[in-house]
């Protein structure tokens, strides 16, 4: 399959797709999760959440990162796509036994006894996932990524719409295992019918695959016990409803900074890959990503936190009031994570997924022993803190490592992320300025209308703040002036337009 060369263009044209994507998907998910919450309780989304940690548990013995190698390697032949689909049923296959096997012994550590049915159940979305077209995998690989947006789309929707008519309809914790299993069924039949490749049972490029993917594999361990571990220790310490609460908060946190940053980090994989070889210009275009990744992730962390408790009371309602300071901590974790997610993209891009996993694992020393002990003793915020300190020590040595791999300047890192920084602590100052104003006049403002206020005024003060650091800087090359040239470009068009 051949790989059509990444232009800049291409690469700002994919990420547009991607991003508008992961917006409307958030959107659709925002929408569910606001529906959900309304007609489930806390210990439905814990209890559920305890389900989905044992799958993902199991989902690791497939977690080879295929679809990372053959976007990776340019001379991916019919052979490769054939053994990872091959081993992609083999997996789905094996995971739904050992769903059914582990049942029991789940329910036993939990202390949940409903947990014997619903693994069973999963197990069935397990064995036919496992079916799903590899030839999807070229949408990404050949830059195509407006069928990538469709494809993901469609999964999005269908889900979607199943979800919130089982939740209506059952309105248990059986609607989001029942949604799981038809979700699976319904990617597996969208992959076929999107892309015209036809998948056979091959295991002839075993060797090319498992080369790379052997420290994707062991990088996808470290992040799972990394991501989901609180999922097995506050489901065991504080129970399904502190676990349901801190899920939520992590679910909400997530979505302004890593989730919209995720689909640029997969837009760029593919340019960077080609890139690898030339690495002056893998840096130089690594610093552009990187500029317009701080320019978005800094203000909306730091909003998030500023708003958190009107985020949950308009959106949430009382009985996800704790969620609030864990959802602020979060979402800080979330920052960190925006930040420095595009680094590790870089270096697997450059065929080095050994230096992701080796300070992955080095992390997971600090992690699990604070996340076990802060759990312990201060339940479901305590975890939150932990990840907070772990997602600060693991920023600082992926700094390291990466300048070490790659010989980018610490100092250019720091250069492009200043700014927003600092216009973000300006930011977050005007909110709670005009937060205290008005509860000190004692203003009855209706909380939509006090939220969208505070949101606007919040991004107005960020922008005229970081254009001005931005011109007092001296203009320099860099995020700002990108995006100042696209909207000048932009309004132009308009004017000609009209």
């Amino acid at each position: 399959m051949t790989t059509p060369h990444a232009t800049g263009k291409q690469i700002a044209k994919g990420a547009a797709w991607l991003m508008g994507f992961k917006l409307l998907d958030k959107s659709i998910g925002l929408i569910s999760t606001l529906v959900l919450v309304r007609l489930l309780t806390p210990s439905d989304f814990g209890l559920v959440a305890m389900a989905m940690a044992v799958v993902s548990l199991l989902e690791l013995m497939g977690a080879f990162g295929f679809d990372s190698a053959l976007i990776q390697r340019q001379d991916t032949e019919r052979s490769h796509f054939d053994t990872a689909w091959t081993f992609n049923v083999f997996f789905g296959a094996g995971i739904a036994v050992f769903l059914v096997v582990m049942a029991i012994p789940a329910a036993n550590f939990y202390r949940e006894p409903r947990l014997e049915l619903m693994l069973p159940a999963l197990a069935i979305g397990a064995l036919v996932g496992g079916f799903e077209n590899i030839g999807t995998v070229a949408f990404r690989k050949e830059l195509n990524f407006r069928m990538e947006f469709t494809y993901l789309l469609a999964k999005r929707c269908v889900v979607f719409v199943v979800v919130l008519v089982l939740a209506f309809t059952l309105r248990s914790f059986w609607a989001l295992i029942f949604a799981t299993i038809v979700g699976k069924v319904m990617n597996v039949l969208i992959s076929y019918a999107l892309h015209p490749y036809r998948p056979q049972f091959s295991l002839a490029a075993r060797g090319d695959l498992f080369n790379f993917s052997k420290w994707l594999f062991i990088s996808n361990l470290i992040q799972f016990l990394n991501s989901r571990s609180t999922d097995f220790i506050l489901g065991r310490t504080v129970g399904s409803h502190g676990l349901g609460v801190y899920n939520l908060a992590a679910e909400i946190s997530a979505m302004p900074s890593t989730e919209l940053i995720a689909p640029l980090n997969r837009a760029v994989y593919p340019a960077y890959a080609q890139l690898a070889r030339a690495r002056d210009k893998l840096l130089a275009r690594f610093m552009e990503v990187y500029g317009l990744i701080s320019l978005m992730a800094f203000p909306v962390a730091v909003g998030l936190f500023c708003l958190s408790d009107l985020v949950v009371a308009l959106l949430l309602g009382p009985q996800w009031t704790d969620a609030v300071p864990i959802m602020q901590i979060l979402g800080l974790c979330g920052l960190v994570g925006a930040l420095q997610g595009n680094m590790y993209v870089v270096m697997s891009a450059m065929g080095k997924p050994k230096a992701n996993t080796l300070l992955g694992a080095s992390l997971l020393v600090i992690t699990l022993p604070a996340l076990v002990f802060f759990s312990l003793q201060y339940g479901a915020l305590g975890a939150a803190y932990a990840q907070f300190v772990s997602a600060v020590v693991g920023f600082c040595g992926i700094v390291w490592v990466f300048t070490a791999v790659t010989g980018a300047a610490t100092r250019n890192l720091f250069a492009v992320m200043w700014r927003p920084l600092v216009a973000s602590c300006f930011m977050a100052a005007t909110i709670l300025s005009a937060q205290y104003v008005l509860t000190a006049f004692n203003w009855n403002v209706f909380l939509v209308v006090r939220l969208l206020g505070l949101v606007l005024l919040g991004a107005v003060s960020y922008a005229l703040f970081v254009f001005a650091l931005w011109w007092l800087a001296g203009r320099p090359a860099s995020a700002e002036k990108v995006l100042l040239k696209f909207l000048s470009s932009k309004f132009l068009a308009n004017r000609h337009a009209h």
